[in-house]
């Protein structure tokens, strides 16, 4: 099932699984939960993962153009903060020293990262994923300095760019379908019914997690300002207010569309120009006192007075139709910061925070970015393998529902086997993703010789051939049965035809011939019925009459039989559709 292409915008049709290619089985995808990560003495939000022997937890947020993943051991923190509030606002603390498995890393297993990311020392350890995946020997960076990028992209980073060593190094180890990955970041609410777990992930899409429509459209280098190139065009800024109105923010506009950038690690629901859009926002909500933060929504814009806080939601609408609604608890919500002296997260509700951020005077040219708070209520797609992104609705839910998409950008319903979802991926990340395909044998070798030196088969297609042989003998067996019990019925079909016609020549004593079938004919019952009635007849002289006899005693009719059980009616299963 291929993408239905238009001019500028495809929709991906996922629809019933019966009408998926491919009948090759896929790997699971990988799932990484977004959640608060408990660090040594804090916590931080972020990609839930492991570095090290013995482990030692991160909370990562993924990075665009970056190919690399790097962490910090110094976090490069002002000296009033104390350390345990530096590893918060890193997402954890990498402590080489402390690794038994921490190698130096050969200077070709990993992709050169240009400005403006940080000069790193380069090393190999154990990344654990999730609990079923880790890749042994992966190489990362350990920053050597302040990037300076203040608030805006402050923590350890997982690289999903073009040319990405995770993705490179699960997909030459062949545990992904393709270089794709789906996200939804969680909700971050106030209180416990607005705040949920998001998820990373790789390999495919949470099924469970979209609602609707879709959208897909070719990731775009057009514009350089835009490091995920996921470029969309927003034609409809829309205020909803809880009484049921609504205004545009493209009121009084020049310009009837806004380009945009999603980046998905962005603090901020989105940076908007104030002139107009963000101006008409303050005009119809009541020109409320607004102040920025410095918190973890980096640069939002903070109520000075709570009780001017916007209760509404707000709507954006994109050139491809897709319309995704912001809800207030995602929109407006506590201002959340550290505490330099405890290096705890405080959610401080009587100062709430509009999570937008205007941009204006040196500022106002600047491309509109769309953050991770936008993903609290949308759900992404990028598959890299197609240069394409797909966007829903999000649902959000608790539940996982994962499906793999392959290099066509096709859903794949059937896995592999359950044994590829516990494995331990050896394999030392491409630095360069052309020339990683050329060599895909060299690299499965390698990684076979690197876990014992084996070449056997992997579990996958064992199990695969091992169930072709039993559906083979399973079918000629089934075959021989029939033929078997074809010919037994032909048998005895032939012996109560010959005994039937030896009856028919000299019939027992009152016993009736056995009943047969009339030729059919479309008869109407009521005609047939009564004109083929006929008149009582007088038996002739001497016809052998026989007298009534009692039956024997303890004689039942019918003959009383044991009830059997019916066999169970055959259900056809059937493949859950995609919604």
């Amino acid at each position: 099932m291929r993408l239905a292409r238009r001019p500028t915008t495809a929709w991906l049709c996922l629809g019933s699984w019966a009408s998926m290619a491919g009948a090759t089985c896929a790997p699971y995808p990988i799932s990484i939960p977004i959640e608060n990560v408990t660090l040594a003495n804090t916590t931080a939000r972020g990609l839930s993962m492991t570095l090290g022997t013995p482990p030692q937890p991160l909370a990562f947020l993924p990075q665009w153009p970056l190919n690399d993943t790097f962490v910090f051991n110094d976090g490069f923190c002002s000296a009033s903060w104390i350390e345990a509030a530096c590893e918060t606002f890193r997402g954890g603390r990498y402590d080489p020293s402390n690794s038994s498995s921490m190698a130096t890393a050969a200077a070709d297993s990993y992709p050169m990262n240009s400005s403006p990311y940080p000069n790193c020392t380069w090393l190999t350890d154990t990344f654990v994923l999730n609990e079923n995946i880790s890749l042994a020997e992966f190489p990362f960076g350990v920053a050597q300095e302040n990037w300076g990028e203040q608030g805006y992209h402050p923590q350890v980073a997982l690289g999903l760019g073009k040319n990405s060593s995770v993705l490179n190094a699960l997909s030459n180890a062949g545990k992904l379908a393709s270089r794709s990955w789906g996200m939804f970041f969680g909700r971050v609410g106030a209180d416990a019914d607005s705040q949920m777990d998001g998820s990373l992930v790789l390999g495919g899409y949470d099924r469970a997690k979209v609602t609707g429509d879709n959208y897909t459209e070719t990731l775009s280098a057009a514009n350089p300002s835009c490091s995920t190139e996921i470029l969309v065009t927003i034609t409809n800024l829309e205020v909803n207010f809880p009484n049921g109105t609504a205004v545009s923010l493209f009121d009084g506009a020049e310009s009837e569309s806004i380009s945009a950038c999603i980046v998905p690690d962005y603090p901020v629901l989105m940076t908007i120009p104030l002139d107009p859009y963000f101006s008409v926002f303050e005009t119809v909500t009541g020109d409320p006192d607004l102040g920025r933060t410095l918190g973890i929504y980096y640069y939002g814009m903070i109520y000075e007075n709570a009780s001017q806080a916007f209760t509404g939601n707000i709507t954006f609408t994109f050139s491809s139709g897709l319309s995704i609604t912001v809800p207030n608890d995602q929109l407006v919500v506590p201002n959340l910061t550290i505490d330099q002296e405890t290096g705890l997260l405080k959610a401080n509700g009587s100062v709430p925070e509009l999570v937008l951020n205007s941009i204006q005077d040196t500022n106002e040219d600047d491309l509109p970015q769309i953050g991770r708070q936008f993903l609290t209520s949308a759900y992404l797609l990028v598959n890299q393998d197609t240069n394409t992104f797909t966007m829903w609705s999000a649902n959000p839910t608790t539940e996982e529902d994962l499906v793999a998409v392959d290099t066509e950008n096709l859903p794949v319903a059937d896995f592999c086997s359950s044994d590829s979802r516990t494995v331990t991926a050896n394999a030392t990340a491409a630095a360069d993703r052309s020339s990683s395909s050329s060599s895909s044998s060299s690299s499965s070798s390698s990684s076979s010789q690197k876990s014992g030196g084996s070449s056997a088969l992997p579990p996958g297609e064992i199990a695969g051939i091992a169930v072709g042989i039993a559906a083979g003998v399973a079918f000629i067996l089934g075959m021989l049965w029939m033929w078997w019990r074809t010919k037994k019925r032909r048998q005895q079909g032939e012996t109560d035809a010959a005994a039937l016609a030896a009856e028919a020549q000299h019939p027992p004593p009152n016993r009736p011939l056995p009943p047969y079938e009339l030729a059919h004919k479309d008869y109407d019952q009521t005609t047939f019925y009564t004109q083929n009635l006929t008149a009582p007849r007088e038996l002739p002289a001497g016809y052998p009459l026989t007298s009534p006899r009692e039956l024997a005693a303890g004689y039942q009719y019918p003959p009383p039989s044991s009830p059997k059980e019916l066999p169970a009616k055959h259900h056809h299963s059937h493949l859950p559709e995609l919604e």
